[in-house]
């Protein structure tokens, strides 16, 4: 693929990602490539359709998440508290609820391979760094990878505007919330009142 034409297509991803990563399924694929700085055809002859986008969104997102896992796990030991929030804060700011569950299908053995490589390796080092955290006393010892990840892309999916209006901060007051739940670990046998 030619420079230029490869630097169009890396446009349109890079646009389609902070796109779908506040906005999700609501995006017209002509708002990417507006955003882009491309004309329609020019999306379609690089994404024949919008799952093809998505896919190529999720390759960018594990990519960059691995970067990130990457310095987190380098530095980890200096400052653990601080390279712990970078972590979380880091896959927030990347749109990881909106854009993983955009991306992901119901069935991740559907994924095409490069894009299931990528996250079988982000998962593989995400699990790294959550035995990391436990070692500092950041999350408790019960608490799995999957249920980091999986509850972190739970409380930072978009809130209805009232909410917002309500309380502008909720998303990062819920995921404060979160981060003292996987220190403590769950409260198995907890009753709630009828």
């Amino acid at each position: 693929m030619r420079s230029d034409a490869l630097a169009r297509r890396e446009r349109i991803i890079t646009a389609a990602c902070e796109l779908f990563s506040t906005h999700a399924n609501n995006v017209s694929l002509d708002t990417v490539a507006e955003k882009a700085g491309v004309g329609i055809a020019t999306l379609y002859r690089n994404f024949p359709d919008r799952t093809s986008l998505l896919v190529a969104c999720g390759g960018r997102f594990f990519a960059e998440a691995q970067q990130l896992q990457e310095d987190v796990m380098k530095y980890f030991h200096t400052n653990p508290e601080h390279w712990w929030y970078t972590y979380v804060d880091g896959l927030v700011n990347m749109g990881v609820s909106i854009l993983v569950s955009s991306f992901a299908p119901d069935d991740l053995s559907t994924l095409p391979e490069e894009v299931a490589s990528l996250r079988a390796d982000t998962e593989k080092r995400g699990e790294q760094i959550i035995d990391l955290a436990k070692q500092a006393g950041l999350v408790h010892p019960d608490v799995h990878h999957n249920t980091f990840i999986v509850g972190l892309i739970t409380v930072t999916r978009p809130p209805v505007p009232g909410i917002v209006a309500l309380e502008p901060n909720i998303t990062h007051n819920l995921v404060d919330v979160f981060l003292s739940g996987l220190k403590h670990g769950s409260m198995r046998g907890l009753r709630y009142p009828d």
